[in-house]
């Protein structure tokens, strides 16, 4: 039976005017107990949410051939019997299709990354079903077997990635107004995963948990300025999508948060310009990043300090982009809570 659902009309223009709502949906996918929801296991489908959202899954897993800028964006936290990594893989479905990887080794601070650009005969993206292959990154399977596989350098991710739990729909239809036009958004946040890194000739057998986010609509990039983006787990099995956005001369800082039992809460997140501290700069770009954020959510009673490593930089089309695995501690909802999180900043943070 289909949970009663309170919703506001007004969710789609929380985002700019920074008000906070609850939206509840019934889960996509089952949920279960700490830390982490159950996994799917039906090979079935996600049932449909109580509310119409905008996002069809899992038909919105593959690519749209009438989307003006697409992306599959994984990041990642795992380990190997103590050793700790963080991985990201980002892949470019519009144009020129664009694959930036990165490796962190959380224990020794080595950071390795590889970026390029693929003219579209060099690659196959479908639009019937999830399935990506360029030459250094392929994504591809069902939404509970996903298998990522990315290479560089130093060596290559091979993964595979379990959905579990509720689907993270942002601003709790899936549906948003960004820079100037819209995206559809949605994230797949609890995902299983095993697998296999190889970095220096070394292979370590790893577990964790990753975070998909998917985006695909009408932007236009040139209104944008610079942002910081957060996939936040956690440890009671809440995951928030958090944007400090700054575009077409205005800060937009809110947070979809979902919790285990498929809620939404679209909440206003105090500004983070105004808390980013540890900052870093790139003597390859010249930017300036953060590398400590105060993270405060009055609507939750949420206080987190998010911890990351400086020298986290990779290059893009957009010149260089940080992208940071991080520690999370904290008060949240009046309790103490830890987690761990992906950062990724865009532009100059002075």
């Amino acid at each position: 039976m289909k949970r009663q659902q309170r919703r506001s009309v007004g969710a789609i223009a929380a985002l700019v005017l920074g008000a906070a709502l609850t939206v509840t949906a019934s889960p996509s996918l089952a949920a279960a107990a700490e830390p982490v929801p159950a996994p799917v296991g039906t090979g079935k489908p996600p049932a449909a949410p109580a509310f119409p959202t905008f996002v069809r899954l899992p038909a919105d897993q593959a690519a749209h051939s009438d989307a003006r800028q697409e992306w599959w964006y994984l990041v990642g936290h795992v380990n190997a019997r103590g050793h700790r990594f963080g991985y990201q893989v980002t892949i470019g479905g519009a144009g020129r299709p664009q694959v930036m990887i990165a490796i962190s080794d959380k224990t020794t601070g080595a950071f390795y990354t590889e970026s390029n650009s693929y003219s579209l005969d060099q690659t196959s993206i479908s639009t019937t079903e999830l399935d990506i292959r360029t030459p250094t990154a392929m994504l591809s399977g069902p939404m509970e077997a996903m298998r990522l596989r990315a290479t560089l350098p130093v060596g290559e991710i091979d993964l595979t990635l379990k959905a579990q739990g509720p689907v993270l729909y942002n601003n709790g239809t899936g549906l948003i107004p960004f820079l100037g036009g819209t995206s559809y958004y949605y994230s797949l946040p609890s995902l299983a995963t095993q697998g296999t890194l190889k970095v220096n000739d070394r292979t370590y057998p790893v577990t964790g948990q990753s975070w998909l986010d998917r985006q695909w609509g009408t932007w236009d990039w040139s209104t944008m300025r610079k942002w910081t983006w957060m996939a936040v787990q956690l440890s009671n099995g809440d995951r928030v999508n958090l944007w400090d956005l700054f575009a077409e001369g205005n800060e937009f800082p809110y947070a979809t948060v979902l919790r285990r039992d498929g809620t939404h809460e679209v909440v206003a997140v105090n500004p983070l310009a105004d808390t980013t501290s540890g900052f870093w700069t790139s003597p390859t770009s010249g930017q300036r990043y953060g590398t400590r954020w105060s993270v405060n959510i009055p609507a939750l009673d949420a206080g987190l300090t998010v911890i990351s490593r400086p020298g986290h930089e990779l290059q893009s089309a957009f010149g260089g982009l940080y992208e940071g695995a991080a520690t999370v501690t904290g008060r949240y909802r009046g309790k103490p809570i830890t987690g761990q999180a992906f950062v990724e900043q865009n532009g100059n943070w002075r």
